[in-house]
């Protein structure tokens, strides 16, 4: 009898197979990494850090946005099953390996400890970069200069990888209205409530975002076209909502969240709620 894979199992054979360095670290102690992970994203040295989330009541991915100095964002990818756990630890690999950084992987333990259906995938499409164009470093104090290039170096998407998934209204029931954004272990509450929402006949498209920072601010805006209200499912009070709101300042952003696990009937209250009331 072959014994079960799980997701954490999958992501650690993946990662093997790339031969990048592998580190893990806590989410609750990343902050204290951080000096050292910033060292490492100056000299350019690839690796991979496992971002494991056990037991925690809420997520704190504001940690990671600002892990680095000078408000550095770090390359983070967030699998929401176990399917996707060897896809993104690839995707992690070979970004620390084409960019010479750190790159991250946040593994909640619902997600790490999912069993796989079936064989984990292997066959992933590749990934290019696009460079940016050099900083102009007239008059800037050479700190300052560094940190403008390594930021914008992070926040150059790869290409060949999907940011983020679209699941759309079928558009024979007219334009959909709302938008739910998730990502991690929250997008299985998230779907559950989209698809209710849809048999209860609210017209409404479902964002789960794969690369949680930097924010996919292309994927997000294109969503949004035409919707009128944003409900974001996480699962904290509101951290990653106040980073799409701020993308987003014409449309009102409702956060579906809270302390411990994501039940889908937060996500439908939040979806049946005035956007003008919160």
């Amino acid at each position: 009898m072959n014994e079960a894979v799980t997701g954490r199992d999958a992501a650690l054979a993946a990662l093997a197979a790339s031969g990048v360095h592998v580190t893990t670290a806590a989410l609750a102690d990343i902050s204290r990494h951080g000096p050292e992970l910033y060292r490492k994203l100056r000299e350019r040295e690839p690796c991979v850090v496992i971002v494991e989330a056990p037991d925690v009541e809420s997520l704190d991915v504001m940690a990671l946005r600002w892990m680095f100095k000078g408000g550095v964002t770090p390359l983070v990818l967030c699998p929401a099953s176990a399917a996707e756990c060897a896809e993104l630890a690839t995707t992690a690999a070979k970004a620390a390996t084409l960019l010479r950084v750190p790159a991250f992987l946040l593994l909640e333990d619902d997600v790490a400890e999912e069993e796989l259906a079936g064989p984990p995938p292997s066959d992933f499409p590749a990934l290019r970069f696009e460079h940016p164009a050099p900083q102009d470093q007239i008059d800037q104090p050479e700190d300052d200069a560094e940190v403008r290039e390594l930021d914008a170096l992070l926040s150059s998407p790869p290409l060949g990888f999907d940011a983020t998934r679209l699941d759309r209204h079928p558009r024979g029931s007219g334009r959909p209205e709302w938008l739910v954004v998730s990502y991690g272990a929250a997008s299985r509450a998230a779907g559950e409530a989209v698809a209710r929402a849809r048999e209860q006949g609210q017209r409404v498209d479902l964002l789960r975002t794969r690369l949680l920072w930097p924010l996919p601010e292309a994927e997000l805006l294109r969503a949004t076209a035409g919707i009128k209200h944003v409900v974001v499912a996480e699962r904290n009070l509101g951290q990653y909502a106040q980073e799409v709101r701020r993308m987003l300042p014409g449309l009102p952003v409702i956060v579906a969240g809270g302390v411990g696990k994501l039940a889908s009937e937060t996500v439908m209250r939040r979806l049946a709620r005035s956007p003008r009331c919160c």
